[in-house]
């Protein structure tokens, strides 16, 4: 089979993460593949390896742009498959491969919990999406949640719809990564730290977590403290959260550490993962601490953690923007180290069913049948 994948950006972003692992992973299976990228950000990108990049050559903008270099990048390779990943790219793909002969069968990949992320021009590009999306040969969901809004958004999908889970796509150097050491003054002596993996944004909601640590200190005399790693994505979310950080007396309790390339010994050494999103697809973050034996806490949001963490059973699930919940959940795990374990060996068995190698035969098999 020759397959190409398409995505918007080439970055250091989590969907660019996951077509470069399962690119990699199509390799080698022994089939042809490539990877198409409207853009490639020079900072801090993974390139697959053993796999043809193309770089269309946009700067920025939407997807639409990338239409005509996607054709033509089309008609040189003649893949036999595309596999979209995002609405963005499947629009430009089912637009790309009208008028290709013959033409390749389109499979868009949705990330995101359609009807509750936050769109930028959402009726314009709910008006688009309606229009191209279903025009996709199938249309996959990386968890079932996203399936079922997908299908109740747009009617005109229902049938043409499955759920395939993302790779966890630091499987293979994930015990390597983990193990790398970090110099933070926190992980040098005991102590109880809670980490989380999320850039500073509104739809992750890092203000509930950061609330929920300053409350549950204020009642306890053992400190429980938490790093933040990522970027600051909202400039002034960031720095409300340092004031009150600072106005509350916790720039002892509470950092934020920015962007960090390799942050799994940070999650590996902590206590406790947590993840207090309102949207999320199905985190790839969360996966990564249930795969190092770090027990996880999320929110319970559209759409993927409930389904991963089992309803809660290999981790655990509080109400979005619950601050109170939030903070009795993470002293009362802090406080039960039998049920951390516990936790951990569920999560364990949980991950098997994300190895990339088992995740890229499954969009393979699809693409397959799809082709007959």
């Amino acid at each position: 089979m020759k397959a190409l994948l398409f995505v918007h950006a080439l970055n250091d972003r989590t969907i660019a993460d996951v077509a470069c692992t399962l690119a990699e992973e199509t390799r080698a299976a022994g089939h042809d593949v490539a990877l198409a990228a409207a853009i490639v950000e020079r900072r801090t990108v993974r390139r697959p390896v053993d796999v043809e990049l193309m770089d269309l050559g946009q700067s920025t903008g939407g997807s639409w742009r990338s239409i005509l270099p996607l054709r033509r990048a089309i008609v040189r390779y003649r893949p036999q498959v595309i596999f979209a990943h995002g609405s963005g790219p499947a629009r430009a793909s089912v637009v790309a491969t009208r008028t290709v002969t013959p033409r390749p069968t389109v499979i868009a990949v949705e990330h995101n919990h359609y009807s509750s992320y936050a769109w930028s021009h959402r009726k314009v590009r709910f008006l688009l999406d309606s229009m191209l999306v279903p025009r996709a040969d199938w249309v996959v969901g990386v968890a079932p949640e996203i399936v079922t809004d997908l299908e109740m958004t747009f009617s005109a999908l229902r049938g043409r719809t499955t759920y395939i889970p993302p790779p966890l796509t630091r499987w293979r150097h994930l015990e390597q990564l983990a193990n790398e050491p970090i110099t933070h003054p926190w992980f040098e002596t005991p102590g109880d730290i809670v980490v989380s993996v999320a850039n500073i944004h509104a739809r992750k909601d890092p203000e509930t977590l950061v609330r929920a640590v300053i409350q549950a200190n204020q009642r306890r005399t053992r400190p429980l403290r938490l790093v933040v790693i990522g970027r600051p994505m909202d400039a002034q979310l960031h720095l409300r959260l340092e004031s009150l950080v600072e106005a509350t007396g916790m720039t002892e309790r509470i950092q934020f550490l920015g962007f960090i390339q390799n942050p799994l010994p940070y999650v590996r050494k902590a206590t406790l993962f947590a993840l207090t999103s309102r949207n999320e697809g199905l985190p790839i973050s969360l996966l990564e601490a249930m795969a190092l034996g770090t027990p996880v806490v999320s929110t319970d949001c559209p759409s993927g953690p409930r389904f991963l963490l089992e309803e809660g059973r290999v981790g655990r699930l509080v109400p979005v923007g619950d601050v109170s919940a939030v903070a009795n959940t993470l002293e009362g795990l802090i406080d039960d180290q039998r049920e951390r374990r516990r936790l951990a060996q569920a999560a364990a068995r949980r991950v098997a069913d994300f190895k990339p190698d088992r995740v890229a035969a499954e969009y393979l098999h699809l693409a397959s049948t799809l082709g007959q």
